[in-house]
């Protein structure tokens, strides 16, 4: 069982495990040991934002806002 996404990356750069990310991954998880394919007949990985509900302050809700504002990316 893979429980971080370093851990993914490590099980997958040694050749235990394919892993399934999203494409940003390979843009900001840039590795040389790492080849990205992308998975073409696969649907949309939808995301949200979470947060403990005791540590909400002005900036989280200002920052949902700001996605609430823009809105889904193709």
């Amino acid at each position: 069982m893979v429980r971080s996404t370093e851990e993914g990356l490590l099980l997958t750069s040694v050749g235990e495990v394919v892993t399934l990310f999203p494409a940003h991954m390979s843009r900001y998880w840039v590795r040389p040991d790492i080849a990205y394919l992308p998975v073409r007949d696969m649907g949309v990985l939808p995301y949200a934002l979470v947060w403990r509900s005791e540590a909400e302050n002005d900036l989280i809700r200002a920052l949902a806002q700001v996605v609430r504002d823009l809105g889904p990316r193709n």
